[in-house]
């Protein structure tokens, strides 16, 4: 399932109202980067207005990704979410499970490059680090 090739997806930006699933869609966008290549956390930046819908975004991604990492056990917990990715994917439940779970780990073990934040808190690292020029 990862792919061979290091192409990059463009820019992809999301403009919704209030309360029409942004942080969900974010989130499923998010997952499915790193189900594809468990190293695309690197190269993502997920930026929203509050701190609350970062908070929310960073839960989903991590619990989905451990949802979906124990798709094949005996008692798995079920992800609402496992149906899309199978069939965005074209893989089997196991494929799935692996993928993910390398993905989580990965995440995990580099939990300092997974990067969601606020739209105010990305102005302020990019003033912070360009201060002196």
């Amino acid at each position: 399932m990862t792919t061979t090739t290091k192409q990059r997806r463009p820019l992809t930006v999301y403009k919704a109202s209030a309360g029409s699933g942004k942080t969900f869609t974010l989130a499923v966008e998010y997952i499915s980067l790193l189900v594809s290549d468990p190293e695309n956390y690197r190269h993502i930046l997920a930026v929203t207005f509050t701190n609350k819908a970062t908070e929310e975004m960073t839960q989903r991604i991590v619990k989905e990704l451990y949802l979906l990492a124990h798709q094949d056990s005996p008692t798995p917990p079920r992800s609402a979410h496992a149906d899309y990715f199978l069939k965005y994917f074209g893989c089997s439940p196991k494929e799935l499970a692996a993928a993910s779970l390398r993905a989580l780990a990965d995440l995990l073990f580099n939990f300092s490059w997974f990067n969601v934040s606020t739209i105010d808190s990305f102005f302020q690292n990019i003033v912070r680090v360009f201060a002196r020029d």
